[in-house]
C-alpha cells in the first residue's frame, strides 16, 4: 500500500504545487495543502537528494535567513501574539524553498504548474464579472468597482496576479500552446477577461502597472518579430481605448488622480484624512522616524504595527489610527520590524532578483520583480497571505526554473 502511494506522490506530486497554483487568485488557505506536500515528500521522496539540489540554489538561503530573521524575534518582542502571527505569515519563506527547491520538475509539469495559474486567473475573473452583472441587474448593486469587484481578494493583489498571469500569456503561451486549434482566438480572448477585469478592480497601482508592463512587453515581442506599423497600431488604439475608458468608467481615472493631486500638493495633509494616498504618505513619514530610531535590529516584526499605532496615536493621525493601518510599503514594513538585515534581504529578493533575471536572460523573473517592486511601494503585501503566498511560490519557482529555456515541446 504504501509502495503504491510512494509511486503515485513520485509521478503525480507536481499536483499539489499546481493545486495552489490554481487556487491562489481565490484566496483560499493553502495551509493544508502545503501540509499535505510536506508530509508526502519527507515519506516519500529522496530527501537527501532533494536538500542537496535545493541548497545548490544559492536564492535559497536569502529566503531561509529571511524567515530565521523574523523567528529570533520572538524572544525579543513584547507583543508575543504579533511575534507568533510574524512567523506564521512568514513559512511561505521556509516551506517553498524546501519543498519547490528540493523538486526536480520537467518541463512539461512546470509548464502545468503555470498554465493551472493562468487559469485559475481566467476562472476567477469570469466568476468575478458576472458577479458583477448579476448584482447589477438583479439587485440594483453596482458591484463594477474596486472592492465591489474583486469578490475574492483586496483588488491590489488580484489586480496583481492578472497582470502577471497576462505575462505569462503573452511570453510563452504561442510556443507552449502552438500545438492548439484557434490559439490566438483563446489568448485574445484570456487577454481580454484580463484587462477588463484590472480595469475594474481599480488599483492605482494595479493600473499603472498594467500600463507599464503590458504595452511594453507587447512591443518587444512585436519589435522582435519586425512588426513595427503593428506596434504604431495599437498604440493608437490603446489612446482611442483609454480615451473611450475614460468616458464611460471614469471612476478608476479619478483614484489615479486623486493620487497625483495629494503627491503633488504642497499643501498639509489633513491628519484626519481618510483618502488611502494621503494615509500612506503620513504613515511614510512615522514609518521613517521609526526606522531612524530602530536602525540596525528594528523593533521586531511583532512589535512594528503596535509601533506604528503608538506614533499615530501620539501624531494626532486619527484616520490611521482609526484603521491601525501597517505601513502600506512592504520596504518600510520590513525595516520598521526586522532592521537593516531585514531591509537588505528584500532588497536583494527584488532589485537583486532583477538584476539576476537580466543576467540569467530569466526575462520573467525581471518581470516579476518590477511588478512586486511597484506593489511592495505602496502596500505592505508580505503581510497578507494573497501577498506572501504569491511571492514566495512564484520566486521559488522562477529562480529555480527559467521559462524561456523550456523546450517548445515536452
Amino acid at each position: 500500500m504504501l509502495a503504491k502511494i510512494k509511486n503515485t506522490y513520485l509521478q503525480m506530486g507536481y499536483n499539489l504545487p499546481l493545486l495552489i497554483a490554481f487556487f491562489l487568485p481565490f484566496g483560499i488557505n493553502y495551509a493544508i495543502f502545503i501540509l499535505i506536500w510536506s508530509i508526502c515528500f519527507f515519506a516519500f521522496d529522496n530527501v537527501k537528494a532533494g536538500m542537496q539540489r535545493m541548497l545548490s540554489n544559492k536564492w535559497t538561503y536569502v529566503l531561509l535567513v529571511f524567515f530565521l530573521i523574523h523567528a529570533l524575534g520572538y524572544f525579543f518582542s513584547v507583543n508575543k501574539a504579533g511575534a507568533l502571527n510574524a512567523i506564521e505569515i512568514k513559512l511561505s519563506f521556509l516551506a517553498f524553498p524546501i519543498l519547490i527547491g528540493a523538486s526536480n520538475y520537467n518541463d512539461l509539469q512546470i509548464k502545468k504548474i503555470v498554465i493551472s495559474f493562468v487559469s485559475g486567473c481566467v476562472m476567477a475573473s469570469t466568476i468575478n464579472i458576472f458577479r458583477a452583472f448579476y448584482l447589477y441587474y438583479f439587485q440594483d448593486f453596482n458591484a463594477f468597482f474596486y472592492t465591489e469587484f474583486s469578490y475574492f481578494m483586496h483588488p491590489s493583489y488580484f489586480a496583481m496576479y492578472l497582470i502577471f498571469a497576462q505575462l505569462i500569456i503573452l511570453l510563452f503561451y504561442p510556443k507552449w500552446l502552438s500545438h492548439l486549434s484557434n490559439l490566438n482566438i483563446k489568448i485574445g480572448f484570456m487577454s481580454l477577461i484580463f484587462l477588463v477585469a484590472i480595469f475594474l478592480c481599480s488599483s492605482k497601482m494595479g493600473l499603472i502597472t498594467a500600463f507599464l508592463l503590458l504595452p511594453l512587453t507587447f512591443g518587444i515581442i512585436l519589435y522582435n518579430k519586425g512588426c513595427k506599423k503593428t506596434i504604431a497600431g495599437l498604440l493608437l488604439a490603446l489612446m482611442i481605448g483609454i480615451a473611450i475608458a475614460y468616458k464611460l468608467f471614469p471612476k478608476p481615472f479619478e483614484r489615479i488622480k486623486q493620487a497625483f493631486k495629494v503627491t503633488s500638493s504642497s499643501e498639509t495633509i489633513d491628519k484626519t484624512d481618510a483618502e488611502s494616498t494621503a494615509v500612506r504618505i503620513l504613515i511614510w513619514q512615522e514609518s521613517i522616524k521609526l526606522i531612524e530610531n530602530n536602525l540596525l535590529f528594528g523593533t521586531t516584526a511583532g512589535d512594528a504595527n503596535d509601533k506604528l499605532v503608538e506614533a499615530y496615536e501620539r501624531e494626532g493621525l486619527a484616520g490611521a489610527l482609526r484603521k491601525k493601518l501597517n505601513a502600506h510599503n512592504q520596504f518600510l514594513q520590513t525595516f520598521i520590524g526586522t532592521g537593516i538585515m531585514g531591509f537588505v534581504l528584500l532588497l536583494f529578493m527584488t532589485l537583486g532578483s532583477l538584476i539576476y533575471g537580466f543576467i540569467k536572460k530569466n526575462y520573467l523573473l525581471s518581470l516579476f520583480s518590477i511588478l512586486t517592486i511597484f506593489n511592495f511601494l505602496v502596500e505592505s503585501m508580505l503581510q497578507a497571505q494573497a501577498g506572501f503566498i504569491f511571492f514566495a511560490f512564484f520566486f521559488c519557482i522562477l529562480t529555480q526554473y527559467n521559462f524561456h529555456k523550456l523546450s517548445k515541446t515536452s
